[in-house]
């Protein structure tokens, strides 16, 4: 089971932000452009949703804090749960935004 947590949320102007307490596991697919491996258990730690308003409509951003390397880039299985977590479909952002312990991904 999923377990998420809001512990903050914050509006100013057009963007609104949402942070998660999380405690829950990912069982990777392997089937990413990093190089993880399938079966790896990530454990994530926090989810950080930010919600910013343009004329041409809404851009999500999603930072999930993580126990892993950047190697998890577009792994489906994390994509997946992340979106199922917060009832969005998510997608990883540019490879160049990855870090250890930090997954970016948009909505």
């Amino acid at each position: 089971m999923t377990k998420l947590v809001l512990s903050k949320f914050e509006k100013q102007d057009e963007m609104a932000i949402m942070s998660f307490d999380c405690d829950f596991t990912v069982t990777t697919a392997g089937d990413g452009r990093g190089g993880c491996k399938a079966g790896r258990k990530i454990h994530i730690t926090a989810i950080d949703v930010t919600a910013q308003s343009y004329c041409a409509g809404v851009d999500v951003l999603v930072s999930v804090g993580h126990d892993s390397d950047q190697d998890i880039y577009r792994d489906t299985a994390f994509e997946r749960a992340i979106g199922e977590a917060l009832g969005l479909t998510v997608y990883f952002r540019e490879k160049s935004m990855q870090e250890d312990n930090l997954a970016i991904l948009g909505s």
